[in-house]
């Protein structure tokens, strides 16, 4: 995944009138959310933060990629890995956490992969 890093200008989904993508992934997926018709709201600039720990009980903070509201009024958080990290230890261990996380908030997260995207 290419590291290009940016500023998507005036987003109309976004309270804010510039979100920082991370990858051209993520820009290529910003604009996604812009065109989803079922997309209401979403952001990058959300400052959530989850506590984990990692495999040697170090306490670590997870921040999601991107916080989505729906049409219908749920709330997801969107995580984008590549392929090759979806079985890596450190990613099911954020991903456990913010599983837990959004179930005591009635929030999914949704992890996705250029391969496929996996719902919670």
């Amino acid at each position: 995944m290419p590291s290009e890093r940016g500023e998507f200008e005036k987003p109309k989904k976004s309270a804010f009138s510039l979100e920082y993508y991370d990858s051209s992934w993520e820009l290529e997926y910003m604009k996604t959310l812009e065109n989803d018709p079922d997309v209401a709201k979403w952001t990058k600039n959300h400052g959530i933060r989850i506590p984990y720990f990692d495999q040697d009980g170090k306490y670590r903070i997870y921040c999601p990629d991107f916080l989505v509201e729906k049409g219908d009024g749920t709330i997801e958080l969107h995580e984008m890995k590549g392929g090759h990290l979806l079985q890596n230890p450190i990613t099911k261990r954020k991903i456990d956490a913010a599983r837990e996380w959004c179930k005591t908030r009635k929030m999914t997260i949704k992890l996705l992969s250029k391969a496929r995207s996996i719902t919670d």
